[in-house]
């Protein structure tokens, strides 16, 4: 066995036994590839990444089940591409149906019309909108280290060494954040459908 199979097995290990920092070790080792492989599939960098943050909630909810697990990096994947699946329709359903039929006629177009163009840049600002109400929502340590990770993918240890924090920190810091994020996301979406 080469000593990635064993770094993976030991930190797969301690998150079925629902240590934390398997949960953040398994999410480094795994996350280059699964962004490879998310992009491979949808075109959608900020879909990709959350489905990757989906999967590790997701593992981290079933960890109990995962100390049976033999091949760990087939068992990852396959989950990861049912929840980017499941992201992905949450992300399309919570997109209007025109703006989606337009999405769709679009790419059969090598020429955007004016109305394309500007309902694409009217989607964008309500998105940009949304972010920031959610950022708003994080500490100014939460708001550094998702824009050094996730806006400057910038790595954890050189987040570790710019601002001094330890590696367990930093990945704690980042679970909250992104457990805030999805919380006020879900709050807006839930708002919008009821003011229907």
């Amino acid at each position: 066995m080469s000593f990635k199979s064993k770094y993976i097995e030991k930190n797969w290990q301690l998150l079925a036994d629902g240590e934390q920092q398997g949960l953040y070790e398994c999410f480094d080792i795994f996350y280059d590839d699964l962004y490879r492989f998310g992009l491979s599939l949808y075109k959608n960098p900020e879909l990709v990444k959350e489905g990757i943050n989906n999967l590790f909630i997701e593992l981290w909810k079933i960890k109990h089940k995962l100390s049976d697990v033999k091949n760990i990096q087939q068992y990852v994947l396959t989950i990861y591409k049912r929840v980017l699946y499941k992201t992905y329709a949450n992300y399309t359903s919570s997109i209007p149906f025109e703006t989606l039929e337009q999405g769709v006629i679009e790419s059969s177009l090598t020429e955007q019309s004016y109305e394309a163009i500007l309902i694409a840049s009217q989607h964008d600002e309500h998105l940009k909108r949304r972010l920031q109400n959610a950022l708003s929502q994080l500490s100014p340590r939460q708001k550094e280290i998702i824009r050094m990770r996730y806006f400057e993918q910038t790595s954890f240890e050189e987040i570790a060494a710019l601002t001094g924090l330890t590696e367990r920190t930093i990945y704690n810091t980042i679970y909250n954040a992104i457990k805030i994020l999805k919380e006020v996301f879900a709050l807006i979406i839930i708002y919008k459908i009821q003011a229907k």
